[in-house]
């Protein structure tokens, strides 16, 4: 269900001659008010394209000034789009516990169906996988042809835990800019890290 977000949207070529500008979103709450999502300096919520269902949300993030037509709003340092879905509440064994069961996971053939684009294995490479910061990483090439309009097919995903939900954080490389793997790698720990900090709990203090 995580892995299926992909299968929601369909990023065609649409910012460039929109006719309504589009209000880009700074950040959004999702999943009954529960869960924020926002992204690294210069990447806004891409309204049209946020999905919000009964067993999982699906949020996608690219350049604010894309999204709004307005060459006054800010740019990403690196060009990609974020993607960001978040399931149900769970109550199956933290992320953080479980980098090693996920690491033999995504390395099996099920694994690589799962994050393939069209469900085959063999579209996916699985180029790394880590544990960092309580959340498990992936950085993958896929194939497959049906390939988001836009999209290359280099990504960088990772998986943490947020108020008992399972967010599943997404940077992916755009055809005609392609991105190095440690741009890949720094830009979704900025994005894991945002979403982390916008749903800290905030202390009381006596």
């Amino acid at each position: 269900m995580i892995l299926g977000g992909c299968d929601e949207i369909n990023l065609g070529a649409r910012k460039t001659d929109v006719a309504e500008p589009v209000v880009a979103l700074e950040q959004i709450t999702v999943s009954s008010q529960e869960v924020t999502i926002a992204g690294p300096h210069g990447f806004c919520v891409d309204p049209t394209e946020t999905r919000e269902k009964r067993k999982s949300t699906f949020v996608v993030l690219g350049s604010c000034a894309a999204i709004s037509n307005a060459a006054h709003l800010p740019e990403p340092q690196v060009p990609a789009i974020l993607m960001a879905t978040v399931s149900p509440k769970t109550n199956g064994a933290p992320i953080a516990t479980s980098t090693a069961a996920l690491k033999r996971f995504f390395e099996s053939d099920a694994g690589r169906a799962a994050l393939s684009r069209d469900g085959k294995a063999e579209t996916v490479e699985v180029i790394e996988t880590l544990g960092r910061n309580g959340a498990f990483y992936i950085h993958a090439r896929d194939s497959s042809t049906d390939t988001l309009a836009g999209a290359g097919g280099e990504y960088w995903r990772a998986l943490f835990n947020v108020k008992g939900r399972i967010v599943s954080a997404s940077v992916v490389s755009l055809k005609e800019f392609p991105i190095s793997k440690t741009e890949g790698f720094n830009t979704l720990g900025a994005f894991a890290d945002r979403i982390k900090a916008q749903n800290a709990v905030a202390s009381t203090k006596p």
